[in-house]
């Protein structure tokens, strides 16, 4: 991440998004921080989203993210999830169907990525190629 640009784009946000008043926003370098704590407080979290999305991610990527995160959800739940189909997003299972929005929701939250938005197909025949042959 380049503190620089980050900066930049952070700073061209807060004033945009207080509809060009000048609110106090002076950076503080030596602690990479703002003084007042209100713009401190945006800017943290600003870099925390510019960390968690990381470029270029591959669609296989996304999808096992994904699916790990079906897992988890359905783990804090007292059912488990049907595996009767290995990809949860072909499950006709709403419990499943629900985790999967869910998780979709969660992806887009926090990376700013619609796992909706992957190759299916490319990613289950990898799977597939990545399985052993029963001879």
């Amino acid at each position: 991440m380049d503190i620089q640009k980050e900066r930049e784009a952070f700073e061209n946000w807060w004033e945009s998004f207080h509809n060009g008043r000048q609110i106090s926003c002076d950076y503080v370098e030596k602690d990479n921080s703002y003084a007042v704590g209100y713009a401190n407080a945006q800017w943290v979290a600003w870099q925390a989203k510019a960390q968690a999305v990381p470029e270029g991610r591959a669609d296989s990527e996304i999808i096992d993210q994904t699916i790990q995160l079906v897992d988890l959800l359905a783990s804090a739940n007292r059912f488990q999830r049907d595996k009767s189909k290995p990809f949860p997003f072909e499950s006709k299972n709403p419990r499943n169907m629900e985790w999967w929005r869910l998780a979709c929701q969660i992806q887009e939250l926090i990376t700013d990525t619609d796992p909706n938005n992957c190759d299916f197909e490319e990613y289950k025949a990898m799977i597939e190629a990545q399985e052993p042959a029963n001879d």
